[in-house]
């Protein structure tokens, strides 16, 4: 990693230019929930956001300038390479426990446990700081802050919120918040890289998530749970194998460590995560310039935009070009991946 001087700050950054196509797309999907709007209505009327802040303010540590300077500083720093002006509080919990967590409907505040503190080196924990910091720069401290009282309380939260609706109509909605929340870690694991700036450093903390024993914590070997996440990947190759892993992951609040740290290993080596670090990114406020190099180019399904064919995701509003129509670059004119030469202007289509 780079030293914190010399990091790569990011200003004017849009969430858009790093945010998991999986997360947009499964915001789209929850949004599409009947009872979300009214869940939402009865959450920011709720007291819950006023009893976290007693609880956090009577027993755990709120950093600033004057307290815990080494972790805050880092916050401070994790907040500019991000360009968040707007600093929420910042705890720590003496909960021994590998974990931190982001909260918040109007005052925001990131906890920090321990036992994540003591377990970390000091870039995995700026990694961490970048994390939770991720989740306040793509907007997800609403549905963050339900998915959090989901972890608390189960499906009972829902049914203090919604009362009269039952359990069984209330289970659609706490699944398709819980599948959010684990896209939305996604997201959130590519602002720690876009923080610290160097992937092997992301995948060591998430590969301490994992396996959190402080007896082999210092001797975890990386490329080792990266074949582990190879063998889960390719372990669905019969129908049992993937019922397990739908079973498996259906109440999880997150996607198995193992697989994340696979997940940030790559996107550490794509096009879109260097265009960010040249400076070539999507920005708060202005249409960001989309540079389209190849003569087919694909039309973003969200915001028309027209980007290389070989882009994965949009630039300018993060949703996915999978399956997005393909058009000529010159002209516009729809074409096929088959096709050599465009109808529309006669322009070669391929090498």
């Amino acid at each position: 990693m780079e030293s914190k001087e010399t990091l790569r700050e990011f200003p004017g950054l849009s969430p858009a230019a790093f945010q998991h196509p999986l997360d947009v797309q499964a915001v789209a999907n929850l949004q599409k929930v009947p009872l979300l709007t009214p869940l939402l209505k009865a959450l920011s009327g709720s007291v819950f956001e006023k009893q976290m802040w007693m609880m956090s303010i009577s027993s755990t540590v709120r950093l600033g300038p004057n307290q815990g300077r080494t972790i805050y500083e880092k916050f401070t720093k994790a907040a500019a390479i991000l360009d968040l002006p707007d600093l929420p509080d910042i705890y720590v919990s003496n909960q021994y426990t590998i974990n931190a967590y982001a909260f918040g409907l109007e005052r925001y505040q990131i906890t920090l446990f321990a036992g994540l503190i003591d377990a970390l080196t000091e870039e995995e924990l700026l990694a961490v700081i970048g994390h939770e910091l991720g989740h306040v720069k793509c907007q997800h401290m609403l549905y963050k802050t339900m998915t959090y009282l989901l972890r608390l309380f189960g499906l009972q939260i829902l049914d203090s919120l919604l009362p009269g609706i039952g359990s069984l109509a209330l289970l659609p909605l706490q699944l398709a918040i819980l599948h959010w929340e684990r896209m939305a870690e996604f997201s959130c694991d590519r602002a720690a890289l876009l923080v610290v700036q160097d992937r092997e450093v992301v995948a060591s903390a998430l590969s301490k998530l994992a396996g959190g024993s402080q007896r082999i914590l210092p001797e975890i070997n990386l490329e080792e749970v990266l074949q582990q996440a190879e063998e889960y990947e390719d372990a669905d190759v019969g129908l049992v194998e993937q019922l397990f892993k739908v079973q498996m992951l259906l109440l999880q609040t997150h996607p198995f460590p193992i697989v994340r740290a696979k997940e940030i290993m790559e996107w550490g080596e794509s096009e879109q995560y260097q265009d960010i670090l040249r400076g070539d990114y999507a920005r708060n406020g202005a249409s960001p310039k989309l540079v389209v190099t190849e003569p087919v180019g694909k039309v973003c399904p969200g915001c028309e935009r027209v980007s290389n064919a070989s882009a994965s995701v949009c630039l300018a509003c993060g949703s996915s070009l999978r399956g997005a129509r393909r058009v000529c670059v010159k002209c516009q004119v729809k074409v096929f991946s088959t096709w050599e030469t465009c109808p529309g202007c006669g322009s070669r289509l391929a090498d």
